[in-house]
C-alpha cells in the first residue's frame, strides 16, 4: 500500500503553511470465498488536509470478450465508487484471483492522495465427474484420476478423506485403495492462504464380501425407476428372482433404511437430495447394487 500526495497549501490565520492529505486505502485482503463481501477503505479512509473529501476507486479494466459488455469496471464490482468505504460485492465468472484497486482522496482545496489495495481470492475449481469400481473384499485398486477439485491460491495441497484402505491420502492421484467395506472417497484441497475446500464425492468403491458371488445376469436385468426421481423408485425384477431384503444406503456405506417387505418400492420423501445405494440381496445371498440420484 503505497501513498502520493501532489499537494496541499492551508491556511492558518495569518499564516501559510504546508499539510499532507494522506488517503489509505486499507491492508490488503484474501477472501476464501467468491461469495464474501468485504468492505475497503481506512478507518479513516483520509486524513489530513482540507476537509470534505472526495473519493474515487477505481481498477484496470478487465476484459470479457463480450460484445455486451467488454470490460468489467470498478462499478461493477464495489456498490459504491465514490463512497470512502465501499463494499466488495462482485461474484461473477470474470473475477481474477488478484486485483488491485486504486484510491483518490481530493480535498477541499484541491489536493490529492492516492493509495491501493489488494484483493485476492481462492477460486477453486470443482466439476462433478465420479468414477465407479467394484472390487471383492481384499482386492486392491489403482486411483490415478484427475480430482474434482483443485487450485484456490498460489501453491496448494490435497487430503483424502476417509482415510481408510488408501496408501497415501496426500496426493492429487497415484495412489491405492483397499477398503474392506463399500466406501466413497473425496478430497479436500488448502492453498497457500490457507484457505479449504472440499469437492464432492469422487471415486466410489463397492467391495463385495467375501463369500458373495457377481450376481447372475437374470439378477442384474432389474428396473429401477424413475432415476433420479424425486420422492420414490418402484423395482420390476425378473418374475424368477425371490428378494429378501432391500437396503438403502448413503454413499460412505452408512445404512439409512432396510426393508423385508414390501420390496417392488423404495421410499425416498424423507432423505434430502443426493446420491444414494440401493442394495438388493437376493434369496441365494447374492446382491446387486445400484446407485440412484434423489433431485
Amino acid at each position: 500500500m503505497k501513498h502520493f500526495t501532489l499537494f496541499l497549501v492551508c491556511f492558518f490565520g495569518f499564516h501559510f503553511g504546508y499539510t499532507q492529505c494522506n488517503a489509505d486505502a486499507g491492508a490488503d485482503i484474501h477472501r476464501c470465498s467468491p461469495d464474501s463481501v468485504v468492505q475497503f477503505g481506512g478507518n479513516p479512509t483520509a486524513i489530513g488536509g482540507t476537509p470534505p473529501y472526495t473519493y474515487l476507486w477505481s481498477m484496470d479494466p478487465i476484459p470479457t470478450q463480450l460484445q455486451s459488455m467488454p470490460f468489467i469496471y470498478a462499478s461493477h464490482m464495489l456498490d459504491d465508487t465514490t463512497a470512502a468505504n465501499p463494499n466488495f460485492i462482485y461474484n461473477g465468472s470474470f473475477l481474477e484471483e488478484s486485483i488491485t484497486f486504486y484510491l483518490t482522496v481530493t480535498d477541499a482545496a484541491g489536493s490529492q492522495s492516492m493509495d491501493t489495495i489488494l484483493l485476492t481470492t481462492s477460486l477453486f475449481g470443482v466439476h462433478l465427474i465420479i468414477y465407479e469400481f467394484t472390487i471383492n473384499k481384499g482386492d486392491s485398486v489403482y486411483l490415478n484420476f484427475i480430482p474434482n477439485i483443485c487450485c484456490g491460491f498460489g501453491d496448494y495441497s490435497y487430503v483424502w478423506s476417509p482415510s481408510h484402505g488408501l496408501s497415501d491420502t496426500t496426493l492429487a492421484m497415484g495412489f491405492w485403495a483397499k477398503p474392506d467395506t463399500t466406501i466413497v472417497y473425496h478430497a479436500t484441497v488448502t492453498d497457500s492462504k490457507g484457505c479449504q475446500k472440499s469437492g464432492a464425492p469422487f471415486y466410489f468403491i463397492f467391495v463385495n464380501t467375501v463369500g458373495i458371488d457377481e450376481p447372475s445376469e437374470d439378477q442384474s436385468e432389474l428396473l429401477i425407476y424413475p432415476n433420479p426421481t424425486s420422492d420414490n423408485i418402484s423395482l420390476v425384477f425378473n418374475k424368477d428372482i425371490i428378494v429378501k431384503e432391500i437396503k438403502l444406503l448413503s454413499l460412505n456405506g452408512m445404512i439409512l433404511n432396510s426393508q423385508k417387505e414390501n420390496l417392488d418400492f423404495v421410499e425416498l420423501d424423507q432423505f434430502p437430495s443426493g446420491i444414494y445405494i440401493v442394495e438388493i440381496h437376493f434369496m441365494n445371498d447374492q446382491i446387486v447394487r445400484r446407485k440412484i440420484v434423489k433431485m
